[in-house]
Formats: structure tokens, C-alpha cells, sequence
């Protein structure tokens, strides 16, 4: 292992009686990765440790590599220490909410994914010494940096104060918690290349990964479910990405349908049973659906193709408009029961059938057919800039259209002339 970085000491310093310093940082048991100034140094730290290398004044950010000082900001020091806390917001870019959120978690003893640390010592800008028979590295003189990780380290702090201060009030968190720590050896240079590949390169996890995924948000645990409980979304929702191309035949991402649940729901937090029922509302009225318009059900991908390119029927901003009528369903089953409720929503979504034909203007045919003069006068079809075709617009605003538009239809009116529509 090459240590060669100016910085490393050859011998430690000593005390008055011959004995090593014992530094103002000890790193035990690291572990070395690398060479020269790629060498990184791998070790673990108690959350007591960190709170007193911070408050011993050893641990610093520079806003120079880091998100900054505002930019209206004339005078404000750039380089601020670990120790003052969160900093000031009216000169620094800092998200006081998120790091109060990892607060907040590390108190209630939920599981977080914290680790690493990162650490920086900038090589001529430090005096340490590795004691290789103790696998310890002691710092004796530098700051160390934090190139990452700031709203982490102040989070950790912050919660270690309140339990140091009321130890009984915080049963789930104490300042023995370990935390992983990456020391690295960079100029000022690299580590704004470091903040910049770990904050800005990283594409970023698509929506419907990052739900698939996710165990705790309580709305894609309902999405997954209604996906599940469907018969026609089995295998018929994209869980990966977050656009449906010409090589997905599903009908549906999973972010749409989480989307989707946001309209059912009433609270973003719901307990097992809530998830449980909603999803089974959900999955029997889109079934329902699907019998109406096979086309929501799976169909080969030739056939998905041809759908989107002439109907609306498996548009997203059409599967919101759904949702919009569910929850008019799950109002009804509330007040008169499961099974009436279904049997009087089947025949409003007969309504919806390809061989039912409505008439606007000059124009006849099936609903959904992106011809429909309708769906252009409320704004969720426009012509595209070649003007061959139309292009389809979702966004909020066409979103709660297509809503009031099924909601319309299917209230009461029997007509087959959308003129009639009161939206």
C-alpha cells in the first residue's frame, strides 16, 4: 500500500513523556483501498464520535464545492465548521426539511440508509499518521471536509444533541448508532468533481423503479396491490421506467397508477386494511372497465400500437380520468353497499362499450377515437406541429377534463350526443 500523500507523517508526534499523540481524530481498524490519490479509507464511527470531532471543530464544509452561498450574498464566510449546525439559511443553500426528516427517523428508530460518510483531507493541508500495527490513522492537524453528505452529518448531530440533552424521551436512538465512513485524499478541485458525479451525473431512478421498490410509502404499496388484485393488470403494468413506448404492450406505468390512487385515497398515510380495501375497489371497478374495453386489459403489442395511435381509451390522461369516476364508485359503495353499487356501475360503464356510437358535430363513432371533436374542444387533443395528426396533451388541467367528462357521461345521461355534456 503506497501512502505516499503529503500530509502522511513518517513518525507520530509525541507526548512530553515519549508516547504517541493520541490526534484529534482516531480512525480504527481502517481499511485501504487504492493508491496514491485514489487511496481511500474505509471505517466505522459511533454517532457520539462524530458529535465530538464536530464540536471539537475538526470537521468543516466549503460552500465553495458545496451547494453554496446565496447568490445575492456579498459577504459570508466560505468555509464553516460542522459544529455551528444547520447553517444560516438567509446566506447558505441548505434544505432545513430534509435533514429535520432524517432527524426525525433517526429518533423513531426507522431504518435509514445513511452510510457512507464522506470524509476529505486535502493532501499538503494536513498532519496525520497511520499506525499500521493498530490499523489506526490519527489526524493531528487539518480539516477534514465534507465533499457529501452534509445534510447527513448535520442530521446525526442534531439528533445526538437531543438525545444527549434527554436520553429517556428518544428510547430508539443512542449515541452508540454506527455509521460507515469514507475518508477520501482530494484537492479543493476534486472535491467539486466529487460533489458534482455523485449529485448531478447519477440518472436518476425512474419514478415507477423507485415505488416498485419501495416498501414504506404507503401509496405505491396501494398501487402495487391494485395492480395485483386486478385480473387485468396482471403482467400489464410497466414497473421499470416511466414511459410506455412502442416496445411496451402494458397498459400502464406503475407511477400512473400510484398517481391513480392519489385520487381514491383521502390520507397518504393508511394502515393495512385501508390499503387492502382500497385495492380491491380499485381492481374490481377497473376489471369492470377492462370487460367494457378490452383494449385496458392485455393485448398483444401490435394491437397496443394500433390503439395508441388512433384511440384514447389506454391514454394515461384517460386513466386519471378513470380514477376520477372510481372514486365516485367507492363513494357508492359506501352508501348503498358492494353489490349494488357494482351492479348499477356496470351498466353506467356499458356506456363506455366500442359498440356504442356518439355523435359530435359531424362526427360519429366510438368515444375514444382521438377524432372525436370533443376531447380537441377541451383541450386534451391538439393538432401536432407536422399536422398529420394529434398530439396528446396530459397535464393537470386535462387531467380533471377527462375526469368531468366520464363523470358526465356516466351520471346519468343516456344520450348519444356529446353536445349534451354539462362540464
Amino acid at each position: 500500500m503506497n501512502l505516499n500523500i503529503k500530509g502522511f507523517l513518517v513518525d507520530p508526534p509525541k507526548t512530553a513523556g515519549g508516547k504517541p499523540l493520541s490526534g484529534r481524530i482516531a480512525c480504527h481498524d481502517i481499511q485501504w483501498t487504492g493508491e496514491g490519490t485514489d487511496l481511500v479509507g474505509t471505517f466505522t464511527i459511533t454517532a457520539r464520535e462524530l458529535l465530538a470531532y464536530a464540536e471539537s471543530n475538526v470537521i468543516w464544509t466549503d460552500q465553495d464545492v458545496q451547494r453554496g452561498i446565496k447568490p445575492e450574498i456579498t459577504i459570508a464566510d466560505r468555509e464553516i465548521p460542522l459544529s455551528i449546525g444547520y447553517p444560516d439559511t438567509e446566506k447558505y443553500i441548505f434544505d432545513i426539511e430534509k435533514a429535520d426528516q432524517i432527524v426525525e427517523k433517526l429518533l423513531s428508530g426507522e431504518q435509514l440508509f445513511l452510510n457512507p460518510l464522506i470524509w476529505n483531507l486535502r493532501p499538503s493541508h494536513f498532519d496525520a499518521f497511520y499506525d499500521k500495527q493498530e490499523q489506526t490513522f490519527r489526524v493531528y492537524d487539518g480539516r477534514i471536509y465534507l465533499p457529501d453528505s452534509h445534510h447527513r452529518h448535520q442530521a446525526i448531530i442534531k439528533a445526538s444533541k437531543l438525545v444527549q440533552e434527554s436520553p429517556k424521551d428518544y428510547p430508539k436512538f443512542n449515541l452508540d448508532k454506527q455509521f460507515k465512513v469514507e475518508l477520501y485524499f482530494l484537492s479543493k478541485e476534486d472535491e467539486g468533481n466529487y460533489f458534482y458525479a455523485k449529485n448531478q451525473l447519477p440518472k436518476p431512478t425512474s419514478k415507477s423503479k423507485a415505488f416498485d421498490l419501495s416498501s414504506q410509502d404507503d401509496l405505491s404499496i396501494l398501487a402495487k396491490r391494485f395492480a395485483q388484485k386486478s385480473v387485468a393488470l396482471k403482467g400489464n403494468v410497466n414497473r421499470v421506467t416511466d414511459r410506455l413506448t412502442g416496445k411496451n404492450s402494458q397498459v400502464a406505468t406503475l407511477s400512473t397508477l400510484r398517481e391513480m390512487m392519489k385520487i381514491i385515497s383521502s390520507d397518504d398515510n393508511m394502515d393495512e386494511a385501508e390499503i387492502e380495501g382500497l385495492a380491491t375497489i380499485a381492481a374490481d371497478f377497473f376489471d369492470m372497465l377492462a370487460n367494457v374495453r378490452p383494449e385496458l386489459g392485455p393485448i398483444e403489442l401490435s394491437d397496443r400500437v394500433k390503439c395508441r395511435k388512433h384511440m384514447l381509451v389506454d391514454a394515461g390522461v384517460m386513466m386519471h380520468g378513470y380514477a376520477a369516476v372510481m372514486r365516485q364508485y367507492q363513494i357508492d359503495i359506501s352508501r348503498v353497499g358492494s353489490s349494488e353499487a357494482k351492479q348499477t356501475w356496470k351498466n353506467r360503464l356499458a356506456r363506455l362499450s366500442a359498440t356504442r356510437s356518439y355523435a359530435l358535430q359531424n362526427w360519429r363513432g366510438d368515444l375514444f377515437e382521438k377524432a372525436n371533436p370533443l376531447w380537441r374542444n377541451v383541450g386534451i387533443t391538439k393538432p401536432n406541429l407536422s399536422g398529420a395528426g394529434l398530439s396528446v396533451m396530459s397535464n393537470g388541467a386535462t387531467r380533471a377534463v377527462a375526469g368531468r367528462v366520464l363523470s358526465s357521461l356516466l351520471s346519468g345521461l343516456d344520450s348519444t350526443d356529446l353536445q349534451d355534456l354539462v362540464l
